[in-house]
């Protein structure tokens, strides 16, 4: 009698295929395994760690960028009421001071859950208070064109607007520093995880091995392009393009890294553009054109070439403003704006100067022709009709003076004296002329 244990009847009915299966899934279970622990091993450590930047550049950095436009917007608002007394400051005012408290109740959130430090934006939030109420007494006072103590508001608001901008940037900053941290991270666990995976490959055959290092290169090669990418974006690249085929995990995070850096570039551009232009002409402000001249002046001294600058005045302005209202003043500066940049070439810079004056910069522009261009920018002004409300229409004229480099000075302080003194002999002589400097 046999004493051999039978095995029970569930096994004994198995077939052919279902061993040689079993013994296949066996045989390439190391394999797989090493393919699955690989594959959590480089989520957990490399990918997650990048989808955690993305995500709060996009829940952290996103706000404090809309914020820093909001404030350029709230500056203007508060200001120009300063200055006019217009209501719908208050009301432009208001929509974007909204949108600031939104903003920081985003961000308390979003960096509380995502274990930052929140003193810097508390501190950012309690200026921004403060701020608040310096602007809610400017913008709750009557209009007064000259009033001491609203020029002291303005003076405190823009102090604390300045204060504010800084804290952002301060928190701006850290943000950034915990992102590159976190990207020299991933960089040590993909190390790590590679010895790891190697250690694997060692109990799997050839094959699995060759194919698991294929892998582990295509996805080193990705880790190294969002580390590059991310790096060239962080020294000031905003140009640079993160290109990942595999795998599609990184893909996501290329992709919305590439979004992410789109969207930074334009509001740069838009805050670069709101420094450099005036707001009601567009054409360029004060401190731009300080910056052109001096570049048109180096240049011009280094090939010796001449520089003209030609400075008008809309002739009699604040009788005007004082006739027609400031809105209509507005409507003659935007005008004279118009007619400056239709009469000059590409090269040449059309800016305002300040109040009713213009000043035009034309590179490679000698005294006579100077001159010719600003006969004629006097000309187009004098032809405009300008339609008032109503049926009522005015006429503007402007006075120009024109001084060119090297002759009637070779510095900006020194060739914008000649040109003022310029205008100010066209003025003595009666408006609506054009003098050029001795």
């Amino acid at each position: 009698m046999s004493t051999t244990k039978k095995m029970p009847a569930f096994w004994r009915r198995r077939s052919l295929r279902f061993w040689l299966a079993t013994g296949m899934v066996m045989s390439i279970l190391p394999i797989f395994a090493s393919a699955v622990a690989g594959y959590l091993l480089y989520h957990q450590t490399i990918i997650k760690p990048l989808v955690e930047v993305s995500s709060k550049q996009q829940s952290i950095l996103q706000p404090l960028q809309n914020m820093q436009l909001s404030l350029w917007d709230v500056s203007q608002s508060v200001i120009d009421f300063a200055i006019d007394g217009e209501v719908q400051r208050k009301t432009a005012y208001r929509s974007e001071a909204e949108q600031i408290d939104t903003n920081f109740a985003n961000l308390s959130i979003a960096m509380t859950a995502r274990g930052l430090a929140v003193r810097d934006i508390n501190e950012a939030q309690h200026e921004w208070r403060a701020l608040s109420t310096v602007s809610n007494t400017i913008l709750s006072g009557g209009f007064q064109q000259v009033d001491p103590v609203v020029g002291e508001q303005v003076e405190e608001f823009e102090t604390r607007i300045n204060r504010l901008g800084h804290q952002i940037e301060t928190v701006r900053d850290a943000v950034r520093s915990k992102n590159d941290r976190m990207y020299e991270q991933a960089l040590a666990s993909l190390t790590l995880s590679e010895r790891l995976v190697a250690l694997g490959f060692v109990v799997s055959i050839i094959g699995a091995l060759l194919g698991i290092m294929i892998i582990n290169r295509s996805l080193v090669s990705s880790m190294d392009q969002l580390a590059a990418g991310a790096m060239s974006v962080a020294i000031g690249d905003r140009d640079h393009l993160i290109e990942i085929q595999i795998p599609r995990e990184l893909t996501s995070v290329a992709d919305a890294f590439n979004l992410m850096t789109k969207r930074i570039r334009e509001q740069e551009d838009v805050l670069e553009h709101i420094a450099r232009t005036d707001g009601l002409t567009g054409l360029y402000n004060r401190r731009e054109f300080d910056r052109i001249l001096a570049e048109e002046l180096q240049r011009a001294k280094r090939y010796d070439r001449p520089v003209s600058l030609i400075i008008g005045d809309i002739d009699h302005f604040k009788k005007f403003n004082d006739t027609h209202g400031h809105q209509a003043g507005d409507e003659a500066l935007c005008v004279v704006a118009h007619e400056l940049t239709e009469n000059l070439r590409e090269t040449d810079k059309a800016c305002r100067f300040g109040g009713e004056e213009f000043v035009v910069v034309l590179p490679e522009c000698d005294a006579k022709t100077a001159r010719q261009v600003a006969e004629r920018i006097r000309l187009a002004v004098e032809a405009r009709v300008l339609q008032l409300d109503g049926d009522q229409t005015v006429t503007l004229t402007i006075s120009l003076g024109v001084a060119t480099s090297p002759n009637n000075g070779e510095t900006p302080k020194t060739l914008l004296k000649s040109a003022d003194s310029a205008l100010y002999k066209s003025k003595e002589h009666g408006r609506n002329r054009v003098m050029s400097a001795v």
